[in-house]
């Protein structure tokens, strides 16, 4: 039970610093936070995003570019272009 309880938190953890940090701080620069707060947001992103991990500038750009070509050949992550499950990850 601990296990799954623990599977369950890092996976809303991993939720959080996605939306919260990497889309809308680094992605859409929807607030500010100061030079302290970000390197703790960056650091928590870090330990709950693992191994698919990505810089908050690497995603800005990536997802910018998503914007801007959605749905289409340029679209940086879109599934109609990409030739299996495995190439988009």
């Amino acid at each position: 039970m601990v296990i799954f309880i623990f599977l369950v938190l890092h996976w809303y953890l991993s939720l959080f610093s996605q939306t919260f940090f990497l889309h809308r701080y680094a992605a859409h620069s929807m607030f500010s936070m100061s030079k302290t707060w970000e390197r703790v947001f960056y650091i928590f992103t870090w330990i709950t995003q693992g191994s698919s991990y990505l810089s908050p500038y690497a995603y800005g750009i990536l997802h910018r570019l998503h914007h801007a070509h959605t749905d289409t050949a340029e679209d940086p992550h879109s599934p109609s272009y990409e030739k299996g499950l495995f190439a988009l990850m």
